[in-house]
Order: structure tokens, then sequence, then C-alpha cells
């Protein structure tokens, strides 16, 4: 038994290193654990009764989600890349990089974006029905801002994990195929949506690994992010109002 045990150590352990185990394990903890407690559904299920005293009920679970998204997939990955990894944090995308390609790749991703979102959502009805995703904060700019600048820190969250943390913890083992890899849980988060996004999310998983690369640093893909977000929610807003 010990024989066999020590063979499948041989072929199976041979050759891993600490940094590829470590991002790839915590990678898929972490993304189970913020699918099942960072969502607006455990939030309604188990805490919402302790909130109901606060103002803009139904914007609650969505601050919930926003918020704990930044502990789920900022400020977690963060402890284990610095005591799992060794790496300091802009190993990680956490800086500026090249900012005059990042913020000149920004400013032109997003104004191509806008007239794209304009068309989507005049033809397809379901990006109207789907954002902003909390009905209650669209009546005014006193509501609305804030949730922005919540669903801004969710955005921030959500790139550094994909395009931060496995990105960049990938990359030295996987080289560019990195991209690819961080790629599939990206999507597979996309499910829910509608279709088109749903579809969209490769492509633009692909492209903001690239640019993350290119820049060394998630923080450009983060506000290209939040600013298309920011934009559909708008869009929708005024669209619906006719």
């Amino acid at each position: 038994m010990k024989s066999y045990l020590w063979t499948l150590k041989e072929k199976y352990l041979q050759g891993w290193d600490r940094q590829t185990t470590v991002i790839l394990l915590a990678s898929a903890v972490i993304l189970t654990l913020h699918r099942n407690y960072s969502r607006t559904r455990f939030f309604r299920a188990n805490l919402a009764e302790y909130f109901d005293f606060l103002p803009l009920v139904e914007s609650h679970p969505y601050y919930y989600w926003f918020l704990t998204t930044a502990v789920s997939l900022f400020l977690i990955p963060i402890i284990v890349a610095k005591i799992g990894t060794k790496q300091g944090l802009s190993d990680y995308g956490v800086c500026l990089g090249r900012q005059k390609l990042g913020w000149s790749v920004t400013l032109s991703a997003w104004l191509v974006m806008i007239p794209v979102i304009i068309l989507a959502v005049f033809v397809y009805p379901p990006f109207q029905d789907k954002y902003p995703f909390c009905k209650e904060v669209a009546g005014s700019l006193l509501t609305f801002l804030p949730y922005q600048l919540a669903y801004g820190i969710y955005m921030f969250s959500w790139e550094f994990f994909f395009r931060g943390f496995m990105l960049f913890g990938l990359e030295k083992r996987f080289g560019n195929y990195s991209i690819l890899i961080q790629t599939i849980p990206f999507a597979v988060m996309h499910f829910s949506k509608p279709l088109p996004e749903a579809l969209g999310s490769i492509i633009a998983g692909l492209l903001l690994g690239v640019l993350a690369l290119e820049t060394r640093s998630f923080l450009y893909g983060a506000a290209i992010h939040w600013l298309v977000a920011m934009t559909m929610d708008t869009v929708s807003v005024i669209i619906s109002r006719g």
C-alpha cells in the first residue's frame, strides 16, 4: 500500500509548484464560498430581517452583494497571495503599470461601448428588465449614485480576482494561457445574464486579460467594466422611462 501511494505521489505531484497549486485550489474554494455566501439570495434568506429598519429595503441585498464581494474576491485573495505565494501586491497587478496605454484603452473602449449599449438595450428588451439590478435606486440621483459607487467596489474586486489574482498568479507557469484559464470561470459566472452578455463575457475575458498583461495592472479592466456597467444601468433607466 505504501509503495502504491508513493507511486501515485511521484506520478501526480511531481513537478507541482507552490504558487500554481495555491492559486488554483484557492480559486475553486473562493468562488464556491462567494457563490454561496456573497449573494443576494443568502442575504434575503438569512439577514434581511435585521436591516428592515433602514430605508430602501429593496437595495439591501445588492449592497450586501457588492460589499461582501470586496471581502470574498479581493481581501481573501490578497491574504492568500501574501501568505501562500510570498509575492507582493504589484506582482498581482495592484499598481498603475503602463498608465498611458491603460487610460487610453479605457477611454477608447468606453466610448466605443456607449453606442453598442444604447443599441443593445433598444433591440433586446431583457437588458431593460435586468438592469439596474435594483430598480428602487433608479428614482433619484441621491440613491442611484451611491448604488453605482458600491457597484464600482464590486467591479474592482471582481476584476482583481480574475485579472489580478488568477491571471498574474498563473502567468509564471502557464504564460499567455493564463488568459484562457481565467476566462473559463469568468464566463461561467455570467451564465445567468442575458445570452448576448453571457457570450460576450468570453470575448471580454480574453480582451481584459490581454489588457492586464500589457499594462501589468488589473485596474484598467476594472475601470472599463465599471464604466460599461454604469452606462448599461443608466441607459436602461432612461429608455425604460420612454
